[in-house]
């Protein structure tokens, strides 16, 4: 089986060069057929060019951090919206300007819905702090734990798998707070948060429909939960939903991995369905109505031993976990140089 290669700097710049070209190229592509075309298949079928090249862009990469946004961003995120835009669903709209939708096609962005500013009203500036204050919280406590990670070895393997949990959400919402930060300085329109407290839940209904990747759960729910619940009902909906995500999670596995599928992740989904569904019924007949401690202790307790046994096991046997950590202690070590350098320069020059 082929392995992935060390990453270098100068075939991750290469690989983002090539993508800051051709996902625009195909954003701009889209846009013009579905200006042309109604919804329906032949606008899907205008649309199918496109999809070889965001199946393709991770690929690309060498950095399993680079390959893992690849995936999200373009395998994942760009595909579904294209599959939704041809038949007029999403986020993506023909009648979107060129820009916001180059950005929303390719990047894990929403504009937050609101009342438009009047003419007696200023528009609002970008929410800065809505973005700010996360990129600070999530680069304080990453670097806290690249420190940690190595003094690991005595704790309890749930502990160290909660560790996981944190540094997995930590590492995705500073990526989508700076990309939202960029985007909504650009275009001057407020954007939605994708994540909010993931770490403790009172629920797994609490932590896939309100917690965790906000972007993800919409378009799950417009591509598979609301067109399956619309013909077989609610529950089928929920199962169409967890299994969509389980298949996309078992790509995930191969591109990170370049092994088969084990079927672990589609397992691990398919649980989490059974969870879902289960958990609502207790609900509704009264069965499960627990004081607010022991709700967030058993729900959180429910998802880190279910993530710990399924979902990291195939990823740890794989050595991705290693590799991961290795990557991130890396990148703040370059911080670390460049900060130093910068201060170095800034105070040699003020010196002299």
């Amino acid at each position: 089986m082929q392995a992935l290669g060390h990453p270098t700097s100068a075939s991750e710049l290469r690989a983002l060069a090539w993508t800051t070209v051709l996902v625009p190229m195909c954003a701009v592509y889209a846009r013009s057929a579905s200006r042309r075309l109604r919804p329906g298949w032949p606008r899907l079928a205008a649309l199918l060019p496109t999809f070889p090249v965001f199946i393709y862009l991770p690929c690309m990469f060498n950095s399993l951090h680079l390959r893992l946004f690849s995936t999200f961003f373009h395998t994942w995120l760009a595909a579904n919206k294209l599959v939704l835009l041809a038949f007029d669903l999403g986020p993506l709209h023909p009648s979107l300007p060129l820009l916001p939708f180059i950005l929303c096609a390719g990047l894990p962005i929403k504009l937050r819905a609101g009342p438009q500013p009047t003419e007696q009203s200023a528009p609002p500036g970008p929410p800065v702090a809505d973005f700010l204050v996360p990129c600070g919280r999530s680069v304080l406590f990453l670097t806290g734990l690249a420190l940690l990670f190595p003094h690991t070895g005595s704790l309890p393997l749930y502990v160290v798998h909660y560790l996981y949990c944190a540094q997995i959400f930590l590492t995705l919402d500073l990526v989508f707070s700076s990309v939202g930060l960029v985007a909504a300085a650009v275009l001057g329109s407020a954007m939605e948060r994708q994540f909010r407290a993931p770490l403790v839940v009172a629920s797994v209904n609490d932590f896939w429909g309100r917690q965790w990747n906000l972007m993800a759960v919409d378009l799950l729910r417009a591509s598979a939960y609301k067109p399956v619940g619309a013909r077989w009902g609610r529950d089928a909906g929920v199962f169409a939903a967890f299994l969509m995500s389980g298949v996309l999670h078992e790509l995930l596995y191969w591109y990170m991995t370049l092994e088969p599928p084990t079927g672990e992740m589609l397992l691990f989904f398919t649980l989490q369905a059974v969870f879902h569904v289960a958990e609502r019924w207790a609900r509704v007949a009264g069965l499960w109505r627990p004081p607010k401690a022991v709700a967030y202790l058993v729900g959180t307790t429910l998802m880190v031993v279910t993530i710990s046994e399924l979902f990291f096991g195939p990823f740890i046997r794989a050595g991705i976990d290693v590799r991961m950590i290795q990557e991130a202690a890396e990148a703040v070590e370059l911080v670390r140089g460049v900060a130093k350098r910068l201060i170095v320069r800034l105070f040699g020059a003020g010196s002299n």
